[in-house]
């Protein structure tokens, strides 16, 4: 069902009934297909009632809460038979809880926990509606973001954007200390983090987050790998490596030397605003909350986390992604397809890279739509780079490996801190590890 309704209002020709849906007793009638879409675009009941849906968003603030707010207003805007009110809040967190309520949303955006939710049997996997979607597919999604979400071949969380591992600075403070360009390995970032701290007293040159998803990436660049065939019970943990040795002891000696010092998000940004820290490690947040942050004092700076000894620069696509909880109608289902698949036209792909969230665009399409001042923007160019690497690979399912991702957090931080040594920590990470993964745990 192909019929073009990008840009389309009430009462403009190209609608068409496409499918008849029950729900219990009540025929559902007046379904209007729109492009890429596998079974339904909008659904109204037999009385011509609106079916109106929630969307629980994670994302809280500007400018990308409100960027999401504008996107929903450009649906409801532009589709008849359905309405979907949207609800900022931590979906993430909280819908565990609404299930226990008996009160899921119909549509929510969560980010890397739908292992536990897929665990727990509380999704619905998409891959029925996107059977036949000619925009959500494996073709038009960049790799690391269609497996994103895909248990065992099953689609159980579709990206609604994508943050790829990145690090940004203040321009002026590399211009001050007569660096020209952005690192590209990791050996050039830690000599610029030298330079700093010797050219620019009171700066701290690097901010980093003691999360699994800003370690991996130089994991993997010098040569560590990742849990081979998902979160399967059984699967080997192995970051006792030369890798690992190698990655830890780099972060530990920028922080011996008081070149580095581990942040939250928000502390991080505010530290960078202030001019105080030159480099923050700003994956979670994306461009656009650095920008916000900065709020012009000073030009901002964006480079992709860099090669290590492989000589690949590997990233770790993370982010939130549409996914749809279980206990409700087939109308609601059909409804909240609609606007998955809106979603993923180009034009909407790139409108939301170009709202100011700093996120590329998930679709090809999308990404070769963007307006050449977003696509050659610090925070974007290197991104639509990263997005079609080869070395870009998903972050892992939270599920088994929710608790290796603990343990490699607080592993690297008390490595990297001095609390324990390097080579104790990756040893009681490989055992815990090991534990998790063959369920030996106790948890």
């Amino acid at each position: 069902m192909d019929t073009p309704t990008t840009g389309s209002r009430r009462g403009r020709a190209g609608w068409r009934a496409a499918a008849l849906l029950v729900t219990g007793c009540a025929a559902l009638a007046s379904i209007a297909a729109g492009p890429g879409i596998g079974i339904a675009h909008v659904a109204r009941t037999a009385g011509g009632r609106i079916v109106d849906i929630s969307l629980w968003e994670s994302h809280n603030g500007p400018p990308v809460g409100t960027a999401m707010s504008k996107m929903v207003a450009a649906f409801n805007a532009t589709h008849r038979g359905v309405h979907v009110s949207i609800d900022v809040t931590k979906a993430s967190t909280k819908l565990l809880a609404a299930f226990a309520a008996g009160d899921p949303p119909a549509l929510a955006e969560i980010s890397h926990y739908d292992g536990q939710y897929v665990k727990a049997h509380t999704l619905v996997p998409w891959n029925r509606f996107m059977k036949g979607s000619s925009a959500v597919n494996a073709a038009q999604l960049f790799p690391a973001v269609w497996a994103n979400g895909d248990v065992s071949g099953r689609h159980y969380r579709i990206m609604a954007d994508v943050k790829i591992s990145e690090v940004f600075y203040n321009a002026t403070l590399f211009r001050k200390a007569g660096i020209a360009t952005a690192p590209t390995t990791w050996t050039q970032l830690a000599a610029d983090a030298a330079t700093l701290k010797a050219k620019l007293p009171g700066v701290i040159p690097l901010g980093w987050k003691d999360s699994s998803a800003h370690i991996l990436p130089a994991f993997l660049s010098n040569g560590g790998t990742l849990l081979k065939g998902g979160n399967s019970v059984g699967r080997a943990v192995t970051f006792d490596t030369a890798a690992g040795r190698t990655t830890f002891a780099y972060f530990r000696a920028l922080y011996a030397k008081g070149e580095m010092v581990f942040g939250h998000g928000t502390t991080l940004r505010e530290d960078l605003a202030s001019g105080h820290m030159a480099m923050i490690d700003g994956t979670s947040a994306g461009w656009g909350k650095a920008l916000t942050a900065v709020a012009g004092r000073f030009p901002v700076g964006a480079f992709v986390e860099p090669a290590g000894s492989t000589g690949h620069a590997y990233n770790i696509a993370q982010g939130l992604g549409f996914v749809l909880p279980k206990g409700h109608t087939q109308a609601q289902d059909a409804a909240a397809w609609s606007f998955v698949s809106w979603w993923f036209q180009p034009q909407q792909q790139a409108r939301w890279a170009d709202l100011g969230t700093g996120y590329p665009p998930e679709t090809r399409r999308g990404a070769a739509l963007l307006p050449a001042r977003v696509r050659n923007s610090p925070g974007m160019r290197d991104n639509l780079k990263a997005i079609s690497s080869p070395y870009t690979l998903p972050r892992p399912v939270s599920d088994r490996y929710a608790e290796v991702q603990a343990s490699l957090d607080a592993e690297f931080f008390d490595a990297v801190t001095g609390r324990v040594s390097v080579a104790s920590a990756l040893a009681t990470l490989e055992q815990q590890g090991n534990a998790y993964m063959s369920g030996a745990s106790g948890l």
